[in-house]
């Protein structure tokens, strides 16, 4: 018996109706995409190559208030990067980080900005070594830029690598970026836990929207 198959179902009719009387994504409808840089720092041992290994990265990258409200409003501030060909099959990896508290607890909690300045992302993640990690960002003061970060469940963060925004990414390429933050890579693997869940809720939202 498929116990998550009610919640998978209630949650995506929920997404794919929000979507279709809003007439855009019921979380993150709106943002803007920009081309930037990752470096990684090198040295790691979480388990995962990405945050192992020193690289350079070329990403794209979306920023997004997560209920879509106006501006100087508070709301939930979205950061995805996605790292072309470091998923599974060679494919790419998208990282969504979204604002929530600093301390451990805090950190599985959405908060809207100002009260959230440490990026989370709230669910945890299982690299190839079998560790569990929280993956985050903080902005490094420039405001073009963040401080990459991951951290266990209790622990302190710990930074892995350095984001850099470059030019934005023209209108429409921008709206019609489609973010798979669950699919993850061999070694950085979504904990399987609502998994299902919110990979059917973005496909339906994402595919109403077009």
């Amino acid at each position: 018996m498929d116990l998550l198959s009610l919640p998978r179902a209630v949650t995506a009719s929920a997404l794919a109706l929000g979507t279709a009387l809003r007439g855009a994504r019921v979380f993150h409808p709106r943002g803007q995409a920009f081309t930037g840089t990752v470096e990684t720092d090198g040295g790691g041992t979480w388990g995962a190559r990405l945050l192992d290994d020193a690289a350079r990265h070329d990403v794209v990258v979306r920023l997004s208030r997560g209920a879509g409200l106006p501006e100087p409003l508070p709301d939930v501030v979205g950061l995805a990067v996605r790292f072309a060909g470091q998923g599974r099959g060679g494919g790419p990896l998208d990282v969504l980080v979204n604002t929530a508290g600093g301390p451990p607890v805090l950190r599985h909690l959405f908060l809207p900005e100002p009260l959230g300045r440490t990026f989370s992302s709230v669910l945890p993640y299982r690299t190839g070594s079998g560790r569990l990690v929280l993956l985050g960002a903080r902005g490094d003061g420039t405001g073009e830029g963040w401080e990459l970060l991951a951290a266990t469940l209790a622990g302190g963060w710990t930074r892995w690598g350095h984001l850099t925004l470059g030019p934005a990414v023209p209108g429409p390429a921008s709206e019609e970026l489609r973010f798979a933050p669950t699919l993850g890579a061999d070694d950085l693997q979504p904990v399987a836990l609502f998994r299902a869940v919110r990979d059917l809720s973005y496909r339906e939202s994402q595919a109403l929207r077009r």
